[in-house]
């Protein structure tokens, strides 16, 4: 028997897919510095990476997005996504990745939140997070937004594995079983960033974030963060 599954899955597949494009191949959120620095160099670090980024992701990104998704008010969302963004790298990293976001979204579809965040945006209200958009346009298209959260929190994995493989270099089996290993997390990752509170939202992480303020300064350099 064949079930048919809701389109709006699908859609979100799609837009979090790294082929979509809205630029996310050209930062690596600090990994970068990591990697130069000798701290990430083999696939036993990159588990360790891939561990703490699960740790921290319910109280930044992925606990934004699931805030957006639940009907949270974005703009308290923004301003304080916002502020924990101390680096500056990836303060102006989300606000490119939101903006391509919003605008390819919803060039394939109208979404009524995602549009007037935009214009919030547009007309200074708000800064622009790719965390929040991604939020409230999973919210916007499927019924059980943990179906959507986990299509987000995969390709955040997905992404550092990518980048990881290239930089290190690692084989591309070796960089999967380093994926395939935090896949199990992932379900646990979810539910701490929906059961969170928004007071909790942008502590911890702050080894990522020194990270991404010591790559403004490394001397060689191929991601933009």
């Amino acid at each position: 028997m064949v079930t048919v599954m809701d389109k709006g899955y699908f859609r979100i597949l799609q837009a979090f897919d790294p082929l979509f494009p809205i630029g996310a191949y050209t930062m690596s959120n600090g990994l970068e510095t990591y990697v130069q620095k000798g701290i990430l160099c083999d696939e036993f670090t990159l588990k360790k990476y891939l561990s703490a980024m699960l740790c921290t992701l319910p109280y930044n990104d992925l606990g934004f997005a699931a805030k957006a998704a639940q009907g949270e008010n974005w703009l308290t969302l923004d301003e304080l996504c916002t502020a924990s963004k101390s680096a500056y790298e990836l303060r102006i990293g989300t606000n490119k990745l939101c903006r391509r976001f919003i605008k390819n979204v919803t060039s394939l579809e109208k979404y009524k939140n995602l549009e007037q965040y935009a214009k919030d945006i547009s007309d200074g209200k708000a800064y622009g997070c790719y965390p929040i958009a991604a939020g409230i346009f999973i919210g916007e298209s499927c019924e059980d937004i943990s179906e959507g959260l986990g299509a987000y929190c995969y390709s955040l994995l997905s992404a550092a594995v990518n980048h990881a493989v290239k930089l290190i270099p690692l084989r591309q089996l070796d960089g999967q079983r380093a994926l395939y290993n935090a896949l199990s997390s992932i379900p646990n990752t979810i539910r701490v960033s929906l059961e969170c509170e928004i007071s909790d939202l942008g502590c911890g992480g702050f080894g990522f974030d020194f990270r991404s303020m010591q790559h403004e300064k490394l001397y060689t350099r191929i991601y933009i963060n």
